[in-house]
């Protein structure tokens, strides 16, 4: 990615040259959630002014919602990279199916060709019964009826099944302070190379050089074809949570973001490349 710049009349134009193997290439940043133009919102998501200035609540710390956002049109998915930031805030409710802290339910990344409109409520956490899918949970309850290993854990899942094909546990999840509803933000970088599905998390926004999940998956054949809706849900049941996305970077081709890239703020970035070297951007001021 090349990047010239140049002062003009109305402030500072950045040309952004974006080369791939492919015929079209799209990349849609997001440094924060003031312009949500090309994303549709479903259910209970939002967009609030926060600490963390506007961000992406799919749900409310209330019970009984669901939330999901994705793009409004298809994106290419045969390969990606993506990377964003969470934070859980505000977790309540009761306790009970073999968890000891309140709080629930997490939020999933979601690559589907369903429709932009879609989700289902609580302990499926927005994401069951959507398929064909893949997505990637950062769950935050134990459900025994999913095999959930414990109230803080990754899992890969598939076709809306809640029931992960790897999961590994994060953090203790006795401890509220080492849970994703301990009000930190996470950051997470999932690749798909073609062959192989990596997840990555750190509480720093650094990207990890190893995997914390890595499954073989041949996505294109799971959808049925190469271009998918790309986003995010979340549900709450009788526990919830404020289920916040701060920002996010999504690449259509296997392009590992390293760091994530710096915006001047206050500002909402949205970057769509045509062709082998396209240029298609708009920067929108926060009033």
């Amino acid at each position: 990615m090349l990047r010239y710049f140049f002062q003009g009349l109305f402030g500072i134009v950045f040309f952004i040259l974006i080369f791939s193997s492919h015929a079209t290439a799209t990349e849609i940043i997001f440094s924060d959630f003031s312009d949500t133009s090309i994303l549709t919102l479903n259910g209970a998501a939002s967009t609030p002014s926060t600490s963390n200035g506007d961000v992406l609540r799919l749900t409310p710390a209330s019970a009984s919602q669901a939330g999901s956002a994705f793009s409004t049109q298809t994106i290419r998915a045969a390969t990606f990279s993506t990377y964003f930031q969470f934070r859980i805030t505000d977790p309540g409710g009761s306790i009970f199916d073999g968890n000891s802290i309140n709080g629930a339910d997490g939020l999933v990344f979601v690559v589907q060709n369903v429709a932009s409109d879609i989700g289902s409520a609580g302990g499926a956490i927005g994401y069951g019964g959507i398929n064909p899918s893949v997505g990637v949970e950062f769950d935050t309850w134990h459900n025994s009826a999913y095999s959930d290993p414990s109230s803080n854990h990754v899992g890969i899942n598939t076709n809306g099944s809640l029931t992960s094909l790897t999961t590994v546990n994060v953090g203790n999840d006795a401890v509220r302070a080492e849970g994703f509803d301990n009000g930190n933000i996470w950051n997470s970088w999932i690749d798909y190379d073609g062959s192989n599905l990596e997840v990555r998390l750190n509480t720093f926004a650094s990207r990890p050089s190893d995997a914390l999940l890595s499954y073989a998956l041949d996505i294109p054949e799971i959808l049925g074809v190469d271009d998918a809706y790309v986003g995010f849900t979340s549900g709450t049941g009788a526990d919830w949570g404020n289920h916040d996305i701060l920002a996010w970077e999504y690449r259509d081709q296997y392009d590992p973001v390293i760091d994530p890239d710096p915006v001047p703020e206050p500002s909402t970035w949205i970057l769509l490349g045509t062709g082998l070297a396209g240029l298609a951007f708009y920067r929108r001021k926060k009033s």
